[in-house]
């Protein structure tokens, strides 16, 4: 008999474990250097790969926002995320990549305009899948530049920030980062 409340058990188990699912994807992350390709690629399985032009070192990552943080050889700073877009909370089912977009600079926007910072929109190609937009403080010595995108089922985060190039070199390679990706 208690052979039996044991198998009972066990069976009760198994059905629980295996009835329970979750709903967090695992991924596979990397970064790596081709020297004679000169790109660097950032590997985000299964959503795919981020591949930036010339050598950037990963300096750390945001597991809140998981932003993979990059600099190169004169200290740009570049921050890259590639997520499924359900993963926002203002997600919402049937909207367009330019509605999806939208809402992402704005959602974000808020959080740093609460920090203090002056937030602008560069280039709104939400036709195109992307928003070019700035958030800004003198007196907190930030200026970042994001690049907000959406293609494919997946929600696109890049900014950059830099004492050497100019805003229009982080623009120009932050739009190259979208297209190319």
């Amino acid at each position: 008999m208690n052979r039996q409340v044991i198998n009972i058990v066990i069976g009760l188990l198994v059905v629980a474990l295996t009835s329970c699912k979750t709903t967090q994807t695992s991924m596979i992350v990397a970064d790596s250097y081709d020297e004679k390709k000169n790109q660097t690629t950032l590997t985000l399985l299964p959503y795919g790969n981020i591949v930036f032009p010339d050598k950037w070192t990963k300096t750390s990552y945001n597991q809140v926002s998981r932003q993979h943080f990059f600099t190169n050889h004169d200290s740009t700073t570049v921050a890259v995320t590639k997520n499924p877009k359900d993963k926002y909370p203002f997600y919402k089912a049937n909207q367009t990549d330019s509605e999806f977009v939208s809402d992402f600079v704005k959602w974000d926007a808020e959080y740093w305009e609460k920090q203090g910072l002056t937030v602008a929109t560069i280039d709104n190609q939400s036709d195109k899948g992307y928003i070019l937009w700035q958030a800004k403080s003198d007196e907190k010595k930030v200026n970042t530049i994001f690049l907000f995108g959406s293609k494919n089922g997946l929600a696109y985060n890049f900014s950059g920030t830099s004492k050497t190039w100019t805003e229009a070199k982080i623009k120009d390679f932050l739009v190259q980062l979208f297209n190319g990706n």
